[in-house]
């Protein structure tokens, strides 16, 4: 009885310290991220205070979300987009829209910010 009190006792120690560990881990993996720009739910979107002053864009590109948005507005199809903007992959398109689709307010911000005035 002994002997099963002290391996639990160990067993005890030793989860506590990975534990400790693991807390640790995701500190640093935060502060990370954050150092790297805001994280997002959207894998393929990132915003980096450094790039268009902190505008969502389409991970390690420069390509706006708004720009993805304003092109699917005009009514071409993501596989569209796709082959105007063939630096960016479907999944990346699929997910700016998903963006927009969460963050519609801040978007819609954006394309107004950047829209060019139409001279009469």
């Amino acid at each position: 009885m002994t002997r099963l009190s002290l391996d639990l006792q160990a067993f005890i120690t030793r989860l506590d310290a990975l534990e400790a560990e693991l807390k640790r881990l995701r500190q640093s993996l935060t502060s990370a991220e954050v150092a790297h720009g805001a994280v997002t739910d959207h894998p393929y979107v990132e915003s980096i205070p450094d790039v268009l002053s902190g505008e969502p864009v389409v991970k390690t590109t420069r390509t706006p979300v708004r720009a993805v948005v304003e092109r699917w507005k005009f009514g071409e199809s993501a596989e569209e987009i796709v082959r105007n903007l063939p630096h960016l992959r479907l999944a990346q398109i699929f997910d700016a829209l998903g963006y927009y689709d969460d963050h519609r307010e801040e978007i819609e911000k954006y394309i107004e910010l950047n829209r060019i005035p139409a001279h009469d």
